[in-house]
Parts: C-alpha cells; structure tokens; sequence
C-alpha cells in the first residue's frame, strides 16, 4: 500500500513538472515569437529605430572620443540588422552643447560626419534610403535660447518653421515638436537640495494649436510624437516632475489622449521608463502600444550607455520594444 502511495505521488509530482515545464516553453516561444523581428529582422513588417541624448562632442573636447564611438556602437548595431530600419529618429540633444558659436558648430559637424546628406536631408546609408529626423534638446540650445547652429546644420529644411514637423511613412505620422531650453520656474531652483529644478521650457501656445489641428486632420492609423522633455515622469518629494515640459503640459497630454496617440517618445533623463496619462509607470518592457492609451516614453542615453529603442508596426498593431544597450 506504502508503495502504491509512493508511485502515485511520483506520478503526481513527474506530471506536475512536466505540465510547468510544458507551459513555460510555450510563453518563452510566445515572447520569442514577439520579438522575433527585432531580434532577427527577418519579418516583412517595417519599424524604425530611436536614438536619444547623443551629447556628441569635437574631438578637441573629447580626448577620449567616448561620445562618438559609443554613437558609433549604435549605429554598427544597426548596420548588423538584416532587414534595415525605415528610418532613424534622434530625439534631442544631439550634441553636449550647439548654441550659436564656433565650438558649438564643431559638436554638430561631428554628428553629422556620421551621416550622408542629400537635398538638406541627413540619411543613414549612402543610398540615401533611411533617412534620420531630429528634433533638438536643450543641450543644443546650449549657450543660448535659440537654435541657431541646430537649424543651420542639422534641420536646415525647417529652419523658417516655428512649429513643429510632420514625417509620413506609409500608415504612420510622426509629429516632430521643439520642447524648448533650459527653463527655471524661480531662482531659488538652482540651490535646491535635491538637485537642479530645471525644466524644459515646453510648449508654446501656437505649438499647441498646431498640434491639436495637425492632429485633427491626420488620416494615419498610427500617431507618434517626438520631441525631447517628457511630459510624465515620477514626483520627488515636492510631489513635483523635475525633468518635464513647463508650459501646456497638462494641455499636450489631453490632445494626446483626445487624438489616440499611441506614443510620445522623449530622452532627456537618461532613464527606460514608459507611463501612461495615469502617471502609472511600465518597466523595460515590450509593449503592444494598440491595447494601452498614449504611452508616454523615456529612452536611456547613446552617450554613456549606447542604448536605442525599436518601434515595430506588425498588421494593425504597433509594438514598442524594450530599449537595448550595445556593449
């Protein structure tokens, strides 16, 4: 009898393992299968590919060179995929500081060595096929608050606009938008105990209404914005979001939510993090952006930690990837 008791439980426990054992390969194949694009570019559906806070340096303020390989890095990487990227965005601060000077030229002629320009357009390959779109960060209005390098050597094709910009790729509508320069609410941020209160300066009302109008009007399945100050992001203890946009954020996340836009991608911190308009936040996680309200995206840095995010359409859904470090 012991024995017949001792069999059965071993039955149970053999049946047991097999049936965990059994259920775990099928959502390992399933996240695998997931992500199998990016991971194998060998899918028929087409992405793109997001990079942020390259902070490139001249060589002459770099001696190390460590901007510019860990740059490099990221784009080998990208060059290694078997099915290449539509195109590459770059969301601000492209270099440590732009401004209006000479060094400030310098930092940019070194970020655009990296790229082959035709017609005012930077491009990623020399058969000018993947295009690169940019939108600055406050490091390259750095000494000054305006774009005067930015728009003279890098975005020279919307150097005249005040608004932002809009980039269609079959049923997908970027909207590109300036979230400004350094910007303090009041003096006494500086000396802060916690750190710098500093903010981006955000959005104009004009950027706003055009936003909300170009919104209106878009027929695309699919909606992104980019620019580089998150409007979400965690509370210190001041039950205050350091690192935002400080004008018509509350405005931009109603027109996000309003207009279903599935992402805002953003840099700035130097941190992975995904929220919604809830403030609820979403590790290093893949996500399938068509079953959430807008996600609100912080992609780590390229300059210390040669990180890049992927975006995927795959049929009627758009899946944000985990961003990826190149080491």
């Amino acid at each position: 009898m012991i024995r017949n008791r001792t069999k059965l439980l071993s039955i149970i426990i053999i049946s047991f393992i097999i049936i965990i054992s059994f259920s775990a390969s099928i959502q390992s194949n399933e996240y695998k299968n997931s992500t199998s694009f990016i991971e194998k570019n060998n899918s028929d559906e087409h992405y793109f590919v997001q990079i942020t806070d390259t902070h490139i340096l001249h060589r002459l303020f770099d001696k190390k060179k460590t901007t510019t390989e860990n740059f490099e890095k990221v784009l080998n990487e990208i060059k290694s995929f078997d099915k290449k990227p539509e195109f590459i965005v770059i969301t601000g601060d492209l270099v440590e500081w732009g401004g209006f000077g000479l060094t400030g030229a310098m930092n940019y002629k070194t970020f655009t060595s990296f790229f082959y320009e035709h017609d005012n357009q930077f491009y990623f390959d020399e058969e000018f096929s993947i295009p690169v779109y940019t939108t600055p960060g406050n490091h390259d209005y750095r000494w000054s608050t305006r774009l005067n390098n930015y728009n003279r050597l890098v975005d020279k094709k919307h150097e005249e606009e005040e608004e932002g910009y809009i980039i269609k790729h079959e049923n997908l509508s970027l909207f590109f938008m300036d979230s400004g320069h350094d910007y303090l609410l009041n003096p006494w941020g500086w000396i802060r105990s916690d750190g710098l209160h500093v903010k981006g300066s955000g959005l104009k009302d004009k950027d706003i209404t055009w936003l909300n109008n170009s919104l209106n009007e878009c027929d695309s399945k699919f909606k992104i914005i980019l620019m580089h100050h998150p409007a979400i992001d965690k509370k210190d203890n001041s039950d205050d979001m350091l690192d935002v946009i400080a004008r018509n954020r509350l405005e931009f996340i109603q027109i996000c939510e309003r207009n279903n836009v599935e992402l805002v991608l953003t840099g700035h911190t130097h941190k992975n993090a995904v929220f919604d308009e809830l403030e609820n936040i979403y590790e290093n996680i893949h996500l399938n952006c068509s079953t959430y309200s807008t996600l609100y995206v912080q992609t780590n840095d390229c300059k210390d930690d040669s990180t890049y995010r992927n975006i995927t359409i795959i049929n009627n859904d758009i899946w944000l990837e985990a961003a990826k470090q190149v080491y």
